[in-house]
């Protein structure tokens, strides 16, 4: 065996230097993103959390509050955004939250208005024109489709003199769309009136009397002339295909005074398609759509053909020769209308182009899908003439902003053809929907997907009173006992060892004070804060009202996302201009708001209880009392701070997902040494931004480490000393009599 050495995962033969890099990450990874919110609620726009592709996609920063407010319009969804990115007026909270996630939960109904005219039963038989706005909205914006008619082909021959015609002597050919042709035999005619019965009679036809096409006579007797011309279509803007004539089979001596040639229409159906938002006063309009031919195709005579047709399908061309299979190609395997178009010219017997030079490097999928269109011609013509109209109907809705089109059930292009006309109509059937029980399951279930720091759900009471108040949908059944005991189970789910994405809930609840109290010792949850207050604030439309006290949890929460980690919310002023309790309507009037709990009189019960409350100090505005949870059992100095939870979970979060990207999946040659230091340089940045704190025992913010290997499991232990809030100042003065002496 030759000599040889093995590095890095090679076997080396060749002599020579060859080097290894490695990236040692111990304190090479930061901590990693926080103020990371999930909020779920209503909006009286926009889409269902249900109905989102990914809801993990649906996430906002600050900078995108016009985005929101463009997708949701109003209500509690919108309003949240705004308590979340500019929660305090309070110099130590710089900020609000990093990143939100909504889930909307109320099921909207979108607005639609059917694409069928009265007695129409073509190809947009069963689309609607569906608004893109989720909710009441879209029943404000109106459709309308206008035809412009076909011109359909006309051939119209040069005077000649029919009282020379012989019988059986003189001939000439029609095909309908590269159809069958039908040949006229002349008969002995002496005038005008003689042509005109010859040509009405079915028996000089070789396949009986014209169908699609008519014959008229003009002229007068010794200068005839003949008039070929497509018979009219009312439905030829649904076709997909250019209709056309070919004359053909003309003899050497009078030939009619026709020219052999394929005729097309002059103008092909188009429509015009205009959306019109009443509310907004957008029109989108496109006065031209359709009536394009893009792709030519015809089948000559050679190898025995007699007849041959081209159908389009989502997947295929077909060319079929004498009604059996000649050639298949498969559209995914091209590119564009050009290089398939040159690859069947390519074929015997086959001509096939594009158009124009424009339409080149458009791909196949813009072409109508037709079925057996006829495409033969002796003459090697082209009477295949397939045009892109569905495609530029899908371009419009595609590209528009008020509507979509499809189906009854889904969003789905159309394939052939244009819409019937249909006079201007209102969208109908928007509707803001309702939330139950079962979207607020969803809801937590999609934020299990993604690592957060806090979940909010937007709602406070009952949907009984929210309908009361018209502030949800008469067939909404979600209770606030059940949202709140849905993220209660959610949060400790989430902590558990195997899912790993520790996070806070920020819950509220509008009752009366007893009840308030009472329902917050049952809550009893450290990672649980609960708001009672009504705050008077801005909503997402710049209207200064009263909200119930969800807006409150989510102005803690995007506090708590706004201030560096650990910063206790005690004594930090939210940015709100008005404050009270209550567990009236929404609807009864300022004047006559009964005040229940007020912080000055019951602060010590509400603390005790596990509130969060503000209170409304002489120096102005309106602060944090202290950043209390529920949990309230004992007096664990974590469990009983918001800020403290926020801290811990940092650490645990930070730590354990660093680790795992350094030593999972590495050999266990690692050291304990190598595995403490990576500990170590985390623990760095935790003490570095104040996360964890220095104390005589721990100078670094931790102490007893402890690192242990045993074949593919690393076992660590480690103290570390969480940062805590300064609640309490005490002060022990001690008085001594003032006295003077010489």
């Amino acid at each position: 065996m030759a000599i040889n050495v093995s590095f890095n995962g090679a076997t080396i033969y060749k002599p020579g230097a060859y080097s290894k890099s490695t990236i040692d990450l111990g304190g090479g990874l930061p901590i990693g993103p926080s103020g990371l919110i999930a909020v779920f609620g209503e909006a009286d726009a926009g889409k269902p959390g249900a109905n989102e592709v990914n809801i993990a996609d649906n996430r906002y920063n600050a900078s995108e509050i016009v985005s929101i407010r463009n997708k949701y319009r109003s209500g509690p969804i919108l309003d949240a955004a705004n308590f979340l990115f500019a929660p305090a007026s309070d110099a130590a909270i710089p900020s609000g939250a990093n990143t939100v996630w909504f889930y909307k939960t109320n099921a909207s109904v979108r607005a639609q208005v059917s694409m069928d005219a009265s007695g129409y039963t073509g190809h947009y038989d069963d689309m609607y024109v569906r608004a893109r706005e989720y909710g009441t909205g879209g029943n404000r914006v109106s459709y309308k489709s206008v035809l412009s008619a076909e011109t359909a082909a006309t051939v119209t021959g040069a005077a000649f003199d029919e009282g020379a015609l012989t019988a059986g002597g003189e001939t000439f050919a029609v095909s309908v769309n590269g159809g069958a042709a039908n040949t006229f035999t002349s008969i002995v005619c002496a005038n005008n009136a003689a042509l005109v019965a010859a040509i009405a009679d079915a028996g000089n036809w070789s396949a009986g009397a014209p169908s699609g096409f008519s014959v008229t006579v003009g002229g007068t007797d010794g200068a005839s002339t003949l008039t070929i011309a497509l018979d009219a279509d009312a439905d030829a803007f649904e076709l997909g295909y250019g209709r056309n004539l070919e004359i053909s089979g003309l003899t050497s001596l009078l030939d009619f005074g026709l020219t052999a040639g394929l005729s097309v229409a002059s103008v092909e159906p188009s429509c015009a398609l205009t959306l019109y938002n009443a509310r907004d006063l957008i029109t989108e309009e496109d006065t031209s759509i359709g009536g394009n031919i893009v792709f030519l195709i015809g089948r000559d005579s050679t190898d025995t053909a007699t007849a041959a047709t081209v159908s389009v399908s989502d997947t295929q061309i077909i060319l079929d020769k004498n009604g059996a299979l000649e050639y298949a190609y498969n559209i995914d395997e091209y590119t564009t209308l050009k290089e398939v178009a040159e690859d069947i010219n390519s074929k015997a017997g086959w001509s096939c182009s594009v158009a124009d030079a424009a339409y080149y490097n458009l791909p196949l999928t813009v072409l109508d899908r037709v079925t057996d269109l006829p495409c033969f011609s002796a003459a090697g013509l082209k009477p295949g003439q397939i045009k892109k109209d569905a495609y530029e109907v899908a371009d419009f809705f595609d590209t528009s902003a008020l509507a979509e089109i499809g189906t009854s059930t889904a969003q789905q292009d159309p394939t052939i053809g244009l819409p019937p006309a249909v006079a201007e109509i209102y969208m109908s059937g928007g509707a803001k929907g309702a939330t139950t029980t079962a979207s607020i399951t969803a809801a937590l279930e999609a934020f299990e997907k993604f690592h957060v720091n806090s979940v909010i759900p937007l709602f406070s009471r009952d949907a009984t009173a929210d309908i009361v108040d018209g502030l949800t949908d008469s067939g909404s059944t979600y209770t606030i006992d059940g949202v709140n005991q849905a993220v209660k189970t959610h949060i400790s789910m989430m902590k558990t060892t195997r899912r790993r994405s520790e996070r806070q809930g920020y819950l509220s609840y509008k009752a009366s004070m007893t009840d308030s109290f009472n329902y917050a010792r049952g809550l009893a949850d450290g990672r649980l804060q609960l708001a009672i207050q009504d705050v008077r604030a801005v909503d997402g439309l710049g209207n200064v009202k009263w909200f119930q006290p969800y807006a409150l949890s989510c102005m803690l929460a995007g506090a708590r996302a706004g201030s560096p980690i650990g910063t206790p919310l005690t004594f930090k002023n939210m940015n709100i201009a008005g404050l009270r309790h209550t567990a009236q309507a929404m609807t009864v009037a300022d004047a006559d708001i009964v005040v229940d709990f007020d912080p000055d009189l019951h602060v010590d019960a509400a603390i005790q209880a596990g509130v969060t409350f503000l209170e409304a100090p002489t120096t102005g505005g309106y602060r944090v009392v202290v950043d209390n949870t529920t949990y309230g059992k004992d007096n664990n100095f974590v469990w009983n701070r918001g800020n403290v939870i926020y801290a811990a979970d940092t650490v645990a979060y930070n730590l354990r997902t660093n680790l795992e990207a350094i030593f999972v999946g590495q050999k266990n040659t690692v050291t304990a040494t190598v595995v403490a230091s990576a500990v170590e340089a985390q623990m760095s940045n935790f003490l570095g931004q104040g996360i964890i704190v220095a104390s005589d025992d721990a100078p670094n913010g931790f102490k007893n480490l402890t690192v242990n290997i045993t074949g593919n499991t690393i076992t660590i232990g480690v103290v570390i000393k969480v940062v805590e809030g300064i609640d309490f100042v005490l002060t022990d003065i001690m008085i001594q009599r003032a006295s003077s002496s010489l």
